[in-house]
C-alpha cells in the first residue's frame, strides 16, 4: 500500500478537499508553498475560493496530472 501525502485545501465556505501532492502542486502557487514553507500540515487555506469554484479547479488539476502522477 502507498503512503500518499495527502495536502487539504479549505476554501472560504469551509469545504476541504484533500488531494495527493502530484495533483495539488499542479498549481504553482501550491507547490510553492510546499516546497518553500511546508504549510500543509492544518490545511492551505483559499479565503477568496468558494467550494464550488474549487470543485472545477480540483477536476481540472485531476485530468491533467492523470499522466505521470507517481506520488
Amino acid at each position: 500500500m502507498s503512503s500518499k501525502k495527502l495536502i487539504t485545501l479549505k476554501t472560504s465556505d469551509g469545504e476541504e478537499f484533500k488531494l495527493g501532492k502530484c495533483v495539488a502542486v499542479k498549481s504553482e502557487v501550491i507547490k510553492n508553498l510546499v516546497q518553500d514553507v511546508d504549510c500543509t500540515c492544518n490545511g492551505i487555506p483559499f479565503p477568496n475560493i468558494d467550494g464550488k469554484t474549487m470543485t472545477k479547479v480540483v477536476k481540472y488539476w485531476k485530468k491533467h496530472s492523470e499522466e505521470g502522477c507517481n506520488d
